[in-house]
């Protein structure tokens, strides 16, 4: 896994005090749905998988 660097981790921080993990990935899929590309398809894909398996 990527290491985060201190402003991606506060930025994370500050969402996550105002916006669930399910709503933020399940708004992620949906953008990313959009774009037709294979690599936006896959972490569309990405996404519905952790929200099935593990935020349902």
């Amino acid at each position: 896994m990527k290491r985060l660097s201190f402003d991606e981790q506060a930025a994370l921080t500050l969402v996550l005090e105002f916006v669930s993990v399910k709503d933020l990935l399940t708004a992620a899929m949906h953008t990313m749905a959009e774009d037709k590309s294979t690599k936006a398809q896959d972490n569309a894909d990405l996404c519905y998988k952790a929200i099935t398996s593990f935020l349902s």
